[in-house]
């Protein structure tokens, strides 16, 4: 039976402490400040890390009530000769300007109603305002580092200082209100995403922005009834991969109730869910139904002969949304955990087959060399215990032929994205290390840990200045 997310009811956020802080809305921009390093670190690791990630929930005059709602900040931990440094800057994207001058949310967000009139808001029919915090991924295109949420805005940053360079004006008429949170880039720097167009019926659009322009090309594009939500993709050497979720979109919702954006979906598990393989090389695509889901990411999707096959952690119904809300986050309450589920869709057929061969594993990283080229046989992730599920409390590696599964758990801590950052000159699909963020109950600032991707020893921990806002994503500048 169809359901309409139901409407987000605010309430006082609950005072974070312990390993929870991190949901606080207390980290201060900070520059160049020494990190204090326990252990030793790998003699060839040089570069920049770089955290993206909500860190400003609460305003004078109101505040987010979701995880996914809070102004941005970007972090970078510079790993140099004989010394670590932090730095850390807000994202003075519009919403951050305007809704800091207002004191209270100036843009409706992912759980958060817009604030706009509706006579207001109807005078933007066409062109409606939308946020541009980007709160979620970093890539870049080219040279040009960008960050960005679920919407079509890229917000251009120095990697170095954290600084804010403008939004991207893009040079095309490309029609697009939502976009997938995690574009890509290819080894040429060109950079692809999926957009979503909506109306009566919605077009899924797959583009390319080349390297060194702001020109969308639309490569290959198909209309649906109401769209899926869509938070990510996968890529093969020859063709995009879409889950089509059972999570839908209502159109005249987005377009004239204000509601926070979420709230404009409906889970309508009877319409099931599908595959969709976008050719690369001339934009055909061909489809398979599957059982209705859920999934954010994917571990990896790739050519198996003739077949296509997915693997992603997948959810059955939508109740993962309502419990990444902040009150419930704060008190301790973990989300429901996912499955791990290998789509296998074979030409010819209508339906694609599906293989459960794992659980309680989410933010999945697989090596940057095989991710979209070739198959990978090895994946990391943040965890959690399946039977008294919490947020993420170890960190994982997955060998996906054989099943072993490795943890390094730091105890009664948070531990988020492991950022696997491979050693320059290996050959072996593991040999790296892990960059995972923490804090534990006791600890007075976030610790990032140091991990050996292949043995889950820790190597090293490196104590930041604050306590990091917990984020979702990362990316490593060498």
């Amino acid at each position: 039976m169809a359901a309409v997310l139901k409407p987000a009811v605010a309430q006082r956020p609950a005072d974070a402490s312990g390993r929870l802080r991190g949901f606080a809305s207390t980290a201060r921009e900070i520059d160049d400040s020494d990190l204090h390093v326990e252990g030793r670190l790998p003699d060839w690791l040089r570069g920049r890390l770089l955290l993206n990630g909500p860190a400003l929930w609460s305003l004078p005059q109101g505040g987010y009530e979701h995880w996914f709602d809070g102004l941005a900040m970007f972090h970078r931990i510079e790993i140099g000769p004989g010394r670590v440094r932090y730095r850390s800057r807000f994202a003075r994207s519009e919403d951050y300007t305007r809704s800091m001058a207002a004191g209270r949310p100036a843009f409706g967000a992912f759980d958060t109603r817009n604030p706009m009139g509706f006579f207001r808001r109807m005078l933007h029919l066409k062109n409606p305002p939308i946020t541009d915090n980007p709160a979620v991924v970093m890539s870049h295109i080219g040279d040009r580092w960008v960050a960005n949420t679920e919407t079509p805005h890229l917000t251009s940053f120095d990697p170095d200082t954290l600084a804010t360079m403008g939004r991207l004006r893009f040079d095309d008429g490309v029609q697009m209100q939502l976009m997938s949170a995690h574009g890509r880039t290819d080894e040429r720097g060109d950079y692809w995403n999926v957009g979503i167009h909506l109306g009566p019926k919605c077009t899924y659009k797959l583009i390319r922005m080349r390297a060194g322009t702001r020109r969308r090309e639309v490569i290959g594009s198909l209309e649906v009834r109401r769209a899926g939500y869509t938070h990510a993709f996968a890529m093969t050497p020859s063709h995009a991969v879409i889950w089509e979720t059972a999570l839908r979109a209502m159109p005249l919702s987005f377009l004239f109730t204000g509601r926070a954006y979420i709230r404009n979906f409906r889970w309508e598990p009877a319409s099931g869910s599908r595959l969709h393989a976008i050719s690369l090389d001339d934009g055909s695509v061909r489809s398979w139904d599957i059982a209705p889901m859920l999934g954010f990411h994917a571990i990896q999707a790739w050519n198996d002969g003739q077949d296509i096959v997915l693997e992603m952690p997948v959810f059955d119904d939508a109740r993962v949304l309502e419990d990444l809300r902040l009150d419930a986050l704060r008190q301790g309450q973990g989300p429901c955990v996912p499955r791990l589920l290998r789509y296998r869709m074979k030409p010819g057929r209508q339906t694609a087959e599906a293989e459960v061969f794992g659980s309680a594993l989410e933010l999945p990283q697989v090596h940057p060399q095989r991710d979209g080229r070739a198959r990978a046989s090895v994946t990391w992730g943040a965890g959690t215990d399946a039977t008294r599920p919490a947020l993420f409390d170890r960190t994982v590696r997955l060998d996906l032929e054989s099943g072993e599964w490795r943890e390094w758990c730091r105890g009664d801590a948070v531990q988020l994205e492991p950022l696997f950052v491979p050693r320059p000159g290996g050959t072996a699909e593991d040999d790296g290390v892990l960059l995972v963020p923490t804090l534990a109950d006791g600890d007075t600032a976030t610790q990032l840990g140091v991990i050996d991707a292949r043995s889950m020893q820790c190597l090293a921990l490196l104590q930041a200045p604050q306590v990091v806002p917990f984020g979702f994503h990362a990316a490593w500048a060498a």
